[in-house]
């Protein structure tokens, strides 16, 4: 697939397989979480995949602050042929999640 260049994404992911899109959504207790969703490339009103389960969600550490129990972010950077997600925690503080992109796309296409 080659070594794309690094960029900063506030806007779904064009790649080959698709519209990868960082999502972020709430569970019960009110738990917001991180996940991704990939669009058709041709059509992206066409919902291709979501993941079953978050990608991150809070952790012990990340769970109290102002806003408990809260993960978000404003977009992610892709670094070659990785995904660098910049989230914050609880309104309380920030943290980064690194994941291949080959690695999302199989777990969103099995």
């Amino acid at each position: 697939m080659g070594t794309p260049p690094d960029r900063q994404l506030r806007e779904p992911d064009k790649n080959p397989y698709g519209w990868l899109l960082l999502t972020h959504a709430v569970g019960p207790m009110r738990k917001y979480v991180l996940s991704f969703t990939l669009l058709d490339l041709h059509d992206p009103e066409t919902v291709l995949a979501t993941l079953d389960e978050p990608f991150l969600s809070p952790n012990e550490e990340e769970r109290e602050g102002y806003v408990p129990h809260v993960l978000y972010s404003c977009g992610l950077i892709q670094h070659r042929e990785n995904l660098v997600i910049p989230y914050a925690m609880s309104d309380s503080s920030i943290s980064f999640a690194q994941v291949e992109l080959e690695e999302v796309i199989k777990s969103l296409l099995g």
